[in-house]
Protein backbone atom coordinates (compact mmCIF):
# COMPACT_ATOMS: atom_id res chain seq x y z
CA UNK A 1 0.00 0.00 0.00
CA UNK A 2 1.35 3.46 -0.93
CA UNK A 3 1.86 6.21 1.61
CA UNK A 4 -1.14 8.24 0.44
CA UNK A 5 -3.46 5.22 0.43
CA UNK A 6 -2.23 4.17 3.88
CA UNK A 7 -2.69 7.71 5.22
CA UNK A 8 -6.26 7.88 3.92
CA UNK A 9 -7.09 4.46 5.41
CA UNK A 10 -5.70 5.55 8.79
CA UNK A 11 -7.57 8.87 8.59
CA UNK A 12 -10.92 7.33 7.65
CA UNK A 13 -10.70 4.88 10.56
CA UNK A 14 -9.70 7.70 12.92
CA UNK A 15 -12.53 9.89 11.67
CA UNK A 16 -15.08 7.22 12.62
CA UNK A 17 -13.33 6.58 15.95
CA UNK A 18 -13.49 10.30 16.71
CA UNK A 19 -17.20 9.91 17.47
CA UNK A 20 -16.44 7.15 19.98
CA UNK A 21 -14.90 6.94 23.43
CA UNK A 22 -11.37 8.12 22.58
CA UNK A 23 -11.40 11.33 20.54
CA UNK A 24 -7.87 12.20 21.73
CA UNK A 25 -6.50 9.00 20.21
CA UNK A 26 -8.46 9.67 17.01
CA UNK A 27 -7.02 13.18 16.76
CA UNK A 28 -3.49 11.81 17.14
CA UNK A 29 -4.10 9.26 14.38
CA UNK A 30 -5.29 12.05 12.10
CA UNK A 31 -2.10 13.98 12.83
CA UNK A 32 -0.15 10.83 11.99
CA UNK A 33 -2.04 10.49 8.70
CA UNK A 34 -1.30 14.10 7.80
CA UNK A 35 2.39 13.59 8.53
CA UNK A 36 2.39 10.47 6.36
CA UNK A 37 0.88 12.44 3.49
CA UNK A 38 3.73 14.95 3.72
CA UNK A 39 3.78 18.45 2.30
CA UNK A 40 5.58 18.05 -1.05
CA UNK A 41 2.49 17.29 -3.10
CA UNK A 42 -0.74 18.60 -1.60
CA UNK A 43 -3.75 16.47 -2.56
CA UNK A 44 -7.48 16.15 -1.89
CA UNK A 45 -6.56 13.76 0.92
CA UNK A 46 -4.86 16.66 2.75
CA UNK A 47 -8.09 18.67 2.59
CA UNK A 48 -10.13 15.72 3.88
CA UNK A 49 -7.79 14.84 6.74
CA UNK A 50 -7.55 18.45 7.89
CA UNK A 51 -11.34 18.71 7.87
CA UNK A 52 -11.84 15.40 9.67
CA UNK A 53 -9.33 16.47 12.33
CA UNK A 54 -11.27 19.70 12.78
CA UNK A 55 -14.50 17.77 13.21
CA UNK A 56 -13.02 15.49 15.88
CA UNK A 57 -12.06 18.64 17.81
CA UNK A 58 -15.37 20.40 17.14
CA UNK A 59 -17.30 17.38 18.44
CA UNK A 60 -15.32 17.68 21.66
CA UNK A 61 -16.33 21.32 22.10
CA UNK A 62 -12.91 22.60 20.95
CA UNK A 63 -14.40 25.29 18.72
CA UNK A 64 -11.39 27.60 18.36
CA UNK A 65 -9.02 24.65 17.79
CA UNK A 66 -11.22 23.27 15.01
CA UNK A 67 -11.53 26.54 13.08
CA UNK A 68 -7.96 26.84 11.71
CA UNK A 69 -8.08 23.22 10.51
CA UNK A 70 -11.31 23.89 8.63
CA UNK A 71 -9.82 27.05 7.12
CA UNK A 72 -6.67 25.20 6.01
CA UNK A 73 -8.86 22.47 4.51
CA UNK A 74 -10.84 25.09 2.61
CA UNK A 75 -7.67 26.75 1.32
CA UNK A 76 -6.25 23.42 0.07
CA UNK A 77 -9.54 22.38 -1.55
CA UNK A 78 -9.86 25.71 -3.35
CA UNK A 79 -6.28 25.56 -4.58
CA UNK A 80 -6.92 22.08 -6.03
CA UNK A 81 -10.35 22.84 -7.48
CA UNK A 82 -11.70 20.07 -5.19
CA UNK A 83 -15.36 21.15 -5.21
CA UNK A 84 -16.70 18.60 -2.72
CA UNK A 85 -13.90 19.53 -0.32
CA UNK A 86 -14.71 23.24 -0.62
CA UNK A 87 -18.41 22.62 0.03
CA UNK A 88 -17.64 20.35 3.01
CA UNK A 89 -15.28 22.90 4.55
CA UNK A 90 -17.80 25.74 4.12
CA UNK A 91 -20.46 23.56 5.75
CA UNK A 92 -18.16 22.84 8.70
CA UNK A 93 -17.30 26.52 9.15
CA UNK A 94 -21.03 27.28 9.07
CA UNK A 95 -21.47 24.88 11.97
CA UNK A 96 -18.92 26.81 14.03
CA UNK A 97 -20.57 30.14 13.14
CA UNK A 98 -23.95 28.74 14.23
CA UNK A 99 -22.45 27.50 17.52
CA UNK A 100 -21.08 30.95 18.21
CA UNK A 101 -24.49 32.51 17.48
CA UNK A 102 -23.58 34.19 14.19
CA UNK A 103 -26.53 32.84 12.21
CA UNK A 104 -26.23 35.38 9.40
CA UNK A 105 -22.67 34.32 8.62
CA UNK A 106 -23.63 30.64 8.96
CA UNK A 107 -26.48 31.10 6.48
CA UNK A 108 -24.16 32.77 3.95
CA UNK A 109 -21.59 29.99 4.23
CA UNK A 110 -24.31 27.37 3.77
CA UNK A 111 -25.71 29.20 0.76
CA UNK A 112 -22.26 29.26 -0.86
CA UNK A 113 -21.75 25.57 -0.05
CA UNK A 114 -25.17 24.59 -1.43
CA UNK A 115 -24.64 26.45 -4.71
CA UNK A 116 -21.30 24.73 -5.21
CA UNK A 117 -22.64 21.29 -4.27
CA UNK A 118 -25.62 21.63 -6.61
CA UNK A 119 -23.51 22.90 -9.49
CA UNK A 120 -21.18 19.89 -9.27
CA UNK A 121 -23.72 17.22 -8.32
CA UNK A 122 -22.27 16.65 -4.86
CA UNK A 123 -25.40 15.13 -3.34
CA UNK A 124 -23.86 13.72 -0.11
CA UNK A 125 -22.55 17.17 0.79
CA UNK A 126 -25.91 18.72 -0.06
CA UNK A 127 -27.64 16.40 2.42
CA UNK A 128 -25.30 17.60 5.17
CA UNK A 129 -25.99 21.21 4.23
CA UNK A 130 -29.72 20.52 4.54
CA UNK A 131 -29.12 19.35 8.12
CA UNK A 132 -27.42 22.62 9.06
CA UNK A 133 -30.06 24.68 7.24
CA UNK A 134 -32.65 22.80 9.29
CA UNK A 135 -30.80 23.73 12.48
CA UNK A 136 -30.82 27.42 11.48
CA UNK A 137 -34.55 27.28 10.68
CA UNK A 138 -35.28 25.66 14.02
CA UNK A 139 -33.30 28.28 15.96
CA UNK A 140 -35.05 31.10 14.11
CA UNK A 141 -38.49 29.62 14.81
CA UNK A 142 -39.16 28.72 11.18
CA UNK A 143 -40.32 25.18 11.95
CA UNK A 144 -41.80 24.54 8.50
CA UNK A 145 -38.46 25.32 6.87
CA UNK A 146 -36.59 23.20 9.42
CA UNK A 147 -38.87 20.19 8.89
CA UNK A 148 -38.48 20.53 5.11
CA UNK A 149 -34.68 20.55 5.33
CA UNK A 150 -34.58 17.60 7.75
CA UNK A 151 -36.93 15.53 5.60
CA UNK A 152 -34.85 16.30 2.49
CA UNK A 153 -31.65 15.31 4.31
CA UNK A 154 -33.26 12.14 5.70
CA UNK A 155 -34.54 11.10 2.27
CA UNK A 156 -31.14 11.64 0.66
CA UNK A 157 -29.26 9.85 3.45
CA UNK A 158 -31.57 6.84 3.46
CA UNK A 159 -31.53 6.65 -0.34
CA UNK A 160 -27.73 6.59 -0.26
CA UNK A 161 -27.71 3.98 2.53
CA UNK A 162 -25.59 6.34 4.63
CA UNK A 163 -26.36 5.30 8.22
CA UNK A 164 -23.98 7.83 9.77
CA UNK A 165 -25.60 10.75 7.98
CA UNK A 166 -29.07 9.35 8.72
CA UNK A 167 -28.10 9.37 12.39
CA UNK A 168 -27.08 13.03 12.20
CA UNK A 169 -30.49 13.93 10.78
CA UNK A 170 -32.34 11.96 13.45
CA UNK A 171 -30.50 13.77 16.26
CA UNK A 172 -31.74 17.17 15.11
CA UNK A 173 -35.15 16.07 13.85
CA UNK A 174 -36.07 14.36 17.12
CA UNK A 175 -35.37 17.52 19.11
CA UNK A 176 -37.48 19.65 16.77
CA UNK A 177 -40.42 17.22 16.88
CA UNK A 178 -40.32 17.17 20.68
CA UNK A 179 -40.37 20.94 20.96
CA UNK A 180 -43.32 21.00 18.58
CA UNK A 181 -45.19 18.68 20.95
CA UNK A 182 -45.11 15.70 18.55
CA UNK A 183 -43.94 13.45 21.37
CA UNK A 184 -44.80 10.07 19.82
CA UNK A 185 -42.95 10.79 16.57
CA UNK A 186 -40.09 12.41 18.47
CA UNK A 187 -39.73 9.34 20.69
CA UNK A 188 -39.68 7.01 17.66
CA UNK A 189 -37.06 9.23 16.02
CA UNK A 190 -34.85 9.31 19.11
CA UNK A 191 -35.20 5.56 19.66
CA UNK A 192 -34.17 4.87 16.06
CA UNK A 193 -31.25 7.27 16.42
CA UNK A 194 -30.05 5.57 19.61
CA UNK A 195 -30.13 2.19 17.88
CA UNK A 196 -28.05 3.53 14.99
CA UNK A 197 -25.59 5.30 17.31
CA UNK A 198 -24.98 2.17 19.38
CA UNK A 199 -24.57 -0.02 16.30
CA UNK A 200 -21.92 2.41 14.99
CA UNK A 201 -20.13 2.82 18.33
CA UNK A 202 -20.94 6.53 18.04
CA UNK A 203 -21.00 7.66 21.66
CA UNK A 204 -20.97 11.35 20.71
CA UNK A 205 -24.36 11.16 19.01
CA UNK A 206 -25.66 8.70 21.61
CA UNK A 207 -24.97 11.38 24.21
CA UNK A 208 -26.76 14.03 22.17
CA UNK A 209 -29.75 11.73 21.71
CA UNK A 210 -29.82 11.04 25.46
CA UNK A 211 -29.99 14.82 26.01
CA UNK A 212 -32.86 15.03 23.52
CA UNK A 213 -34.60 12.08 25.19
CA UNK A 214 -34.17 13.77 28.57
CA UNK A 215 -35.80 16.92 27.22
CA UNK A 216 -38.78 14.90 25.95
CA UNK A 217 -39.13 13.20 29.32
CA UNK A 218 -38.82 16.45 31.28
CA UNK A 219 -41.47 18.04 29.06
CA UNK A 220 -43.77 15.14 29.98
CA UNK A 221 -42.69 15.37 33.66
CA UNK A 222 -41.41 11.80 33.59
CA UNK A 223 -38.63 12.72 35.99
CA UNK A 224 -37.43 9.24 36.94
CA UNK A 225 -36.79 8.24 33.33
CA UNK A 226 -35.27 11.67 32.58
CA UNK A 227 -32.78 11.20 35.41
CA UNK A 228 -31.39 8.06 33.75
CA UNK A 229 -31.07 9.73 30.34
CA UNK A 230 -29.31 12.75 31.86
CA UNK A 231 -26.91 10.49 33.75
CA UNK A 232 -25.94 8.64 30.58
CA UNK A 233 -25.49 11.89 28.62
CA UNK A 234 -23.23 13.29 31.35
CA UNK A 235 -21.29 10.02 31.56
CA UNK A 236 -20.55 10.13 27.81
CA UNK A 237 -19.62 13.81 27.80
CA UNK A 238 -17.27 13.30 30.77
CA UNK A 239 -15.66 10.25 29.12
CA UNK A 240 -15.05 12.25 25.94
CA UNK A 241 -14.00 15.38 27.89
CA UNK A 242 -16.44 17.39 25.79
CA UNK A 243 -17.12 20.79 27.39
CA UNK A 244 -20.11 21.61 25.16
CA UNK A 245 -21.93 18.34 25.73
CA UNK A 246 -21.12 18.43 29.45
CA UNK A 247 -22.78 21.84 29.47
CA UNK A 248 -25.79 20.42 27.63
CA UNK A 249 -26.15 17.56 30.10
CA UNK A 250 -25.73 19.91 33.07
CA UNK A 251 -28.47 22.16 31.68
CA UNK A 252 -30.76 19.11 31.75
CA UNK A 253 -29.61 18.08 35.21
CA UNK A 254 -30.23 21.60 36.53
CA UNK A 255 -33.74 21.59 35.08
CA UNK A 256 -34.37 18.15 36.60
CA UNK A 257 -33.15 19.29 40.04
CA UNK A 258 -35.32 22.40 39.85
CA UNK A 259 -38.39 20.35 38.93
CA UNK A 260 -37.63 18.11 41.92
CA UNK A 261 -37.69 21.23 44.13
CA UNK A 262 -33.92 21.21 44.76
CA UNK A 263 -33.33 24.79 43.68
CA UNK A 264 -29.95 25.34 45.36
CA UNK A 265 -28.53 22.21 43.71
CA UNK A 266 -30.05 23.33 40.43
CA UNK A 267 -28.40 26.75 40.58
CA UNK A 268 -24.98 25.24 41.35
CA UNK A 269 -25.34 22.78 38.48
CA UNK A 270 -26.44 25.49 36.07
CA UNK A 271 -23.57 27.79 37.07
CA UNK A 272 -21.16 25.02 36.11
CA UNK A 273 -23.01 24.51 32.85
CA UNK A 274 -22.78 28.19 32.01
CA UNK A 275 -19.00 28.14 32.47
CA UNK A 276 -18.58 25.13 30.20
CA UNK A 277 -20.90 26.56 27.52
CA UNK A 278 -18.74 29.69 27.47
CA UNK A 279 -15.53 27.64 27.19
CA UNK A 280 -17.03 25.76 24.22
CA UNK A 281 -18.30 29.03 22.67
CA UNK A 282 -21.86 27.70 22.35
CA UNK A 283 -24.01 30.83 22.40
CA UNK A 284 -27.44 29.18 22.15
CA UNK A 285 -26.67 26.61 24.82
CA UNK A 286 -25.41 29.38 27.11
CA UNK A 287 -28.61 31.38 26.60
CA UNK A 288 -30.80 28.30 27.24
CA UNK A 289 -28.86 27.60 30.45
CA UNK A 290 -29.35 31.21 31.56
CA UNK A 291 -33.08 30.74 31.02
CA UNK A 292 -33.11 27.66 33.27
CA UNK A 293 -31.00 29.50 35.88
CA UNK A 294 -33.55 32.33 35.97
CA UNK A 295 -36.40 29.85 36.51
CA UNK A 296 -34.45 28.29 39.40
CA UNK A 297 -33.94 31.75 40.93
CA UNK A 298 -37.66 32.45 40.62
CA UNK A 299 -38.50 29.14 42.29
CA UNK A 300 -36.08 30.09 45.10
CA UNK A 301 -38.23 33.23 45.71
CA UNK A 302 -35.69 35.59 44.17
CA UNK A 303 -37.93 37.08 41.48
CA UNK A 304 -35.92 40.35 41.07
CA UNK A 305 -32.69 38.49 40.30
CA UNK A 306 -34.61 36.04 38.10
CA UNK A 307 -35.86 38.94 35.98
CA UNK A 308 -32.32 40.28 35.62
CA UNK A 309 -31.09 36.90 34.40
CA UNK A 310 -34.07 36.52 32.05
CA UNK A 311 -33.27 39.95 30.63
CA UNK A 312 -29.69 38.79 29.99
CA UNK A 313 -30.94 35.61 28.33
CA UNK A 314 -33.40 37.61 26.24
CA UNK A 315 -30.56 39.81 24.97
CA UNK A 316 -28.59 36.66 24.08
CA UNK A 317 -31.54 35.03 22.29
CA UNK A 318 -32.27 38.20 20.32
CA UNK A 319 -28.61 38.49 19.32
CA UNK A 320 -28.73 34.90 18.05
CA UNK A 321 -32.12 35.49 16.39
CA UNK A 322 -33.69 32.64 18.39
CA UNK A 323 -37.24 33.91 18.07
CA UNK A 324 -39.19 31.19 19.89
CA UNK A 325 -36.85 31.40 22.85
CA UNK A 326 -37.06 35.20 22.91
CA UNK A 327 -40.87 34.97 23.00
CA UNK A 328 -40.73 32.43 25.81
CA UNK A 329 -38.51 34.71 27.93
CA UNK A 330 -40.75 37.72 27.28
CA UNK A 331 -43.71 35.71 28.62
CA UNK A 332 -41.72 34.83 31.74
CA UNK A 333 -40.85 38.48 32.34
CA UNK A 334 -44.56 39.33 32.32
CA UNK A 335 -46.23 36.23 33.77
CA UNK A 336 -43.48 34.29 35.50
CA UNK A 337 -42.49 30.70 34.64
CA UNK A 338 -44.90 27.84 34.03
CA UNK A 339 -43.21 25.42 36.43
CA UNK A 340 -42.55 23.02 33.56
CA UNK A 341 -39.29 22.32 31.73
CA UNK A 342 -39.96 25.18 29.29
Amino acid sequence: MGGAAEARQIAEAARAAGFGDSPDAAAQRLRDALALLGEHEVTAAHADVLRWHGTVLSKRGRTSDAEPLYRRSLEVARRLGYHAGVAHALNCLAGLAQRRGNLRHAAQLLSDAALLAEAHGEMPVLAMIHINLGVLGDIRGDKESAVGHYRAALFASEAAGDDRQTLWVLVNFGLLLGRQGSFAEAERTVTRGLSLARSQGDTFHEGLLQENRAELLLARRDLDEAHGAIGRALEIATLRRDDVRMAGALKMRGAYERMRGRTEEAMNTLRHGLTLAAVGEDALLGAETLYQFAVALYDADNAPMAREVWAASLEAFERIDARDWAGRVQECLVLGPTGNYL
